[in-house]
């Protein structure tokens, strides 16, 4: 009796033979593509031929510098530049801040320079003192210094006499303006220094 292996052995190196030729097509040297048209179908077509391409040239130009060189926009100046006329701002006095005020001391007075901004509406300035140093019994109430505003806008200044020597005191300046509705006067802190002494 024939074995059966003998059946099996021609199939197996049919299948072999066939898997051999198949990996050669599908890697032809090491893993690399091939450039060679194959045996059979149309032949290639070379449509252009390839060239490197040179990496541009940078360009330079100059530019100008920015004025703002952080990116930010400019800060409102403190000391605006006082302009001519009995009004210099459109608008009032801003209650909702208030600004250094500059004062210098004697023994027993005090001057104060600010900057008047003007106002349709100004009416007047009140300048007072208030004491920083505690006294047994009933602290000293200065009162104010009425001032006038100027006809022009710009720097003022106002003089507080009476004062104590050898005191601490905050001097602290209000803006009175005329109500819109015209109905009396309004008066808020516009300046204020910090405590500073007399000598």
């Amino acid at each position: 009796m024939r074995p059966r292996n003998w059946a099996v052995l021609p199939m197996a190196l049919v299948l072999l033979a066939g898997c051999g030729s198949a990996t050669s097509l599908l890697t032809p040297t090491a893993g690399v593509p091939s450039t060679t048209p194959p045996s059979s179908g149309p032949p290639w077509t070379v449509v252009a031929q390839g060239r490197p391409t040179p990496a541009p040239t940078p360009s330079y130009r100059a530019v100008s510098p920015s004025p703002l060189a952080t990116g930010f926009l400019p800060l409102p100046s403190e000391s605006p530049v006082p302009t001519v006329g009995p009004t210099c701002e459109p608008r009032t006095y801003n209650f909702s801040r208030i600004n250094a005020l500059d004062v210098t001391t004697g023994t027993t007075d005090a001057v104060a320079t600010w900057y008047n901004l003007g106002g349709y509406n100004l009416v007047e300035f009140r300048l007072t003192a208030i004491s920083q140093d505690l006294v047994l019994g009933k602290q000293h109430d200065y009162g104010f210094v009425s001032i006038q505003p100027a006809a022009a806008c710009g720097k003022m200044t106002g003089r507080i006499t009476g004062l104590k020597p050898k005191t601490g005191y905050v001097f602290s300046l209000d803006a009175v303006v005329q109500r819109r509705s015209g109905d009396g006067t309004h008066a808020a802190t516009v300046y204020r220094s910090h405590v500073i002494r007399t000598k």
